[in-house]
C-alpha cells in the first residue's frame, strides 16, 4: 500500500524542515501550493527524500488557489521546473496544460473535486477523465449520505477492473458520510490513496492519517471478503474500525469494518436488512453486520427479525448480524459494562450500580449489570422518562437530583465528556465514595470524569476499556471466533 501524504500549514510550521522527515509509511509527498503560498518549490522538492506531487487546488474545487488561467499556468510551470515527480491538473481548468508544459503521462494526476455534493453524472465524469492520458485520475465529490457513498463506491466496480497495480481511478468522497470510501479506495482501486501528514491536519474534509486507516485495512490486499460497519449519526471519531481490524488481522481473516455516518435515519433501510440486500452489496461489497451507536440503537432493535433476550429487555441493539433471510440483534453494551468491571477485579453481584442516562447505551449497560447480579438504579434528567424506562427494564430509578449511594458502581452512559470542558455526570462526593467508575465515553483525551476518578484514587474503567469488552463480544458474534484480546486492547490504546 502506498500513501500520498499532504503537507499543510497545520501539519508543520516549518515546511522545509518537515519535508526532510516525511511521516512513516509515506511513499509520495503532496505539496499543496494553495495552502503554502510563497513556498520555495525548488528548495522544497530538493529537501524531500520522497517523490513530490505538486497541487494547486482551486477555490472552485475546495482549495484556496486561483482559477485565473495565467496564474495557474505560471504556478504549474514552476512546479515542472522544480523537479516535481507528479503534477496535479484539474480537469476543468488545466487539462490542456499537460501537453503545453511537456509533461509525460506518468507525471500527470488528473483531478476533479466537488466540495458541494455528488452530481448524478459522476460515472460519466470519471469515464471522460479516464479517456485522457495520465498516471492517475482522481475523482472526489462530497458525500451527504449513504446514496452519495454508494455512487462513489460504484465507480470502482465500473472503472477499476484488472490488476490493482494497473488501475488508474482513485475515487473517494469528502465529508463525514464519505469516510468509508477513504478506507475502501486503496483496496478497490490502485493500491494507494491520500492521507494527512498527521492526524487532525488534513488537507480536505475527512482526510485521515496513515495510522488511522492502516489500523483497519493493513491486513488486506484487496476487497474484504466480509464488510462490517459502525453505524451512527456521526462515527468519524469511532475506534471500532481499528478494534475490529486488530482482531481480523490477528486471526488472519479478510474482514473489514468501516465507519458509516448516516445523518438521515431514513437511509437506515438500506443497511438494516438481510445480507445481500444492502446498498453496499449493490456495489459488490458483501455486508455481514453492523456495530450500531448513537442514536440508532432502538431503531436497530426494531429492524431485527430475531432479537437476543438482552435486546428484547433493553429495547436497544448495538450489534446487527446480517444473514440471508434474517437480521439478528444483540446488545454487547452489557458485556462492555460487566467485562470492564471484571478487568478491575470487581464483581457486580451484590453491589449497587447507578447508571446515568436513559438512552440505548444506558439500557444495555443496566441490563447487563442486572443480569450479573447488581441492584441497578437509573438516573436521568427527566424523572418521568427515567421512571418509565426503569420500569420497562425491571430495575429501580432515582430522582434527577438524588445522590448516589456510597459504595455504588457509577456508570456514565451519557455523552458527557466527549468534548473538552463538559461537566461530569457525577458530583465529586459521589465519585469519592464510589466502588468504581465506568465511563462509557471516550475521545482524543481522558474525559473529566476519568480524570476525576484517577485523582481521587477510585478504580476506573474508561471508555476504551468498555469499548474493548463490548467489541470482543461483538467480533465473536460476527465471526463466530474468539478474537485476540491483547491485540485489540493495543490497537485502541495506541
Amino acid at each position: 500500500m502506498e500513501w500520498i501524504v499532504s503537507l499543510t500549514p497545520e501539519a508543520a510550521a516549518e515546511p522545509l524542515a518537515a519535508l526532510a522527515r516525511p511521516p512513516a509509511g509515506a511513499s509520495i509527498v503532496e505539496l499543496r501550493l494553495d495552502l503554502l503560498p510563497g513556498l520555495d518549490l525548488r528548495a522544497a522538492v530538493a529537501a524531500c527524500p520522497l517523490p513530490v506531487l505538486v497541487t494547486l487546488r482551486s477555490e472552485a474545487e475546495g482549495g484556496r488557489g486561483s482559477v485565473d488561467p495565467t496564474v495557474r499556468r505560471a504556478a504549474l510551470e514552476a512546479a515542472r521546473d522544480s523537479g516535481a515527480a507528479l503534477i496535479d491538473l484539474e480537469q476543468a481548468r488545466d487539462a490542456a496544460l499537460g501537453r503545453d508544459l511537456g509533461l509525460s503521462p506518468e507525471q500527470i494526476v488528473l483531478s476533479w473535486h466537488d466540495p458541494a455534493g455528488t452530481p448524478e453524472g459522476l460515472a460519466a465524469i470519471a469515464e471522460q477523465m479516464l479517456a485522457e492520458t495520465g498516471r492517475w485520475v482522481k475523482v472526489v465529490p462530497t458525500a451527504s449520505g449513504l446514496a452519495d457513498l454508494e455512487a462513489v463506491l460504484a465507480l470502482h466496480t465500473r472503472c477499476n477492473g484488472g490488476p490493482r497495480a494497473r488501475r488508474r481511478l482513485i475515487a473517494f468522497a469528502m465529508g463525514t458520510p464519505g469516510l468509508a470510501s477513504r478506507y475502501l479506495a486503496p483496496l478497490l482501486g490502485p493500491p494507494l490513496s491520500f492521507a494527512a501528514w498527521r492526524e487532525g491536519a488534513g488537507a480536505a474534509p475527512g482526510q485521515l492519517g496513515i495510522d488511522r486507516i492502516e489500523a483497519a485495512i493493513a491486513h488486506l490486499n484487496g476487497p474484504p471478503q466480509r464488510l462490517y460497519g459502525v453505524v451512527g449519526a456521526d462515527v468519524s471519531s469511532s475506534l471500532s474500525p481499528a478494534l475490529h481490524g486488530a482482531a481480523a488481522r490477528g486471526l488472519g481473516l479478510p474482514y473489514l469494518m468501516v465507519p458509516l455516518s448516516v445523518p438521515d435515519p431514513a437511509e437506515l433501510g438500506d443497511l438494516f436488512v438481510p445480507a445481500g440486500s444492502t446498498c453496499l452489496d449493490r456495489v459488490g461489497l458483501p455486508a455481514h453486520g453492523w456495530a450500531v451507536t448513537t442514536p440508532y440503537k432502538a431503531a436497530a432493535a426494531a429492524a431485527a427479525t430475531l432479537q437476543a433476550p438482552r435486546v428484547r429487555r433493553a429495547g436497544a441493539a448495538n450489534t446487527l448480524i446480517l444473514k440471508p433471510t434474517q437480521v439478528v440483534a444483540e446488545n454487547t453494551d452489557a458485556d462492555g459494562a460487566v467485562g470492564s468491571l471484571a478487568s478491575l477485579g470487581l464483581e457486580p453481584r451484590g453491589r449497587t450500580a447507578l447508571v446515568q442516562g436513559t438512552g440505548g447505551a444506558a439500557r444495555g449497560a443496566a441490563v447487563g449489570l442486572h443480569l450479573a447480579g447488581a441492584t441497578v438504579l437509573l438516573r436521568g434528567r427527566d424523572a418521568q422518562r427515567t421512571g418509565a424506562t426503569a420500569a420497562a427494564l425491571g430495575i429501580g430509578s432515582v430522582a434527577p437530583n438524588a445522590r448516589a449511594p456510597k459504595g455504588a458502581i457509577l456508570v456514565n452512559a451519557t455523552p458527557l465528556g466527549r468534548e473538552q470542558g463538559e461537566p461530569t455526570p457525577f458530583a465529586d462526593g459521589e465519585v469519592a465514595t464510589a466502588a468504581a467508575v465506568v465511563d462509557m465515553v471516550y475521545g482524543d483525551y481522558p474525559t473529566p470524569l476519568a480524570n476525576r476518578a484517577r485523582e481521587l484514587g477510585v478504580p476506573l474503567a474508561d471508555g476504551r476499556e468498555v469499548l474493548l469488552h463490548q467489541g470482543i463480544a461483538q467480533f465473536a458474534a460476527f465471526a463466530q471466533k474468539v478474537p485476540p484480546k491483547d491485540a485489540m486492547r493495543a490497537a485502541i490504546r495506541r
